[in-house]
């Protein structure tokens, strides 16, 4: 009898170790759709409320590095999730993005969707698509550009009436919601790939 029971109690510890795991978004692979993305973290976070999964979209600024070290210092491999705040004034899509030392993401689609919540409220959003460029060996001076491999889809919701009373003051700044990826890595997403190749004409005129 207390062997049994000394069992049922490590069971236990062993559903709550992985409850645990689960609510601060560790232990599992954390894939979401762009609905849940938008519906369950992004739209939370605007209006000020916990996320669906708590630490499973960190605060990190994809610019702040290269992305395979990025999702290093939070012990990722092949991608993460990250909100990022903007300035209202800030343009919403620059063509390029420059990550000091290693590259930059330059701009390649972008694209309007919306969702959906259960009580039938409407989420309008922009999805803009950069790829990771990083300098060619040997390039010299022309800085010829090579694709790395690495996909940025930054997700803003565009309608802030599904988040904000109307007798609410604009902020200064607001949230988005970046996932960084590699290129193969499409998961459960509609779109697949990121584009090889060289940067579109004239990347390097538009600087953020």
């Amino acid at each position: 009898m207390e062997e049994e029971e000394a069992n049922l109690s490590a069971g236990d510890g062993e559903e709550e170790e992985e409850a645990a795991e689960r609510s601060s978004g560790v232990g599992f692979d954390f894939d979401p759709t762009e609905d849940e993305l938008v519906l369950h973290f992004l739209r939370p976070q605007l209006r000020g409320f916990p996320p669906r999964v708590a630490g499973a979209v960190l605060e990190a600024d994809p610019c702040g590095a290269a992305p395979w070290e990025l999702l290093a210092r939070y012990g990722l491999r092949e991608r993460g999730h990250f909100f990022v705040a903007r300035g209202r004034g800030r343009a919403r899509t620059a063509v390029r993005r420059a990550v000091a030392g290693a590259g930059a993401w330059i701009h390649s689609a972008t694209r309007l969707g919306q969702s959906v919540t259960d009580l039938g409220v409407v989420v309008r959003w922009s999805r803009a698509k950069f790829c990771f460029y990083v300098p060619q060996p040997g390039s010299g001076q022309g800085r010829q550009l090579r694709s790395a491999g690495w996909v940025l889809e930054e997700y803003q919701i565009t309608d802030p009436r599904c988040y904000r009373r109307a007798d609410e003051e604009e902020e200064d700044l607001y949230w988005v919601l970046c996932r960084v990826r590699r290129s193969g890595d499409h998961g459960r997403r509609t779109e697949a790939g990121a584009g090889a190749g060289t940067p579109p004409p004239g990347w390097n005129r538009v600087l953020e």
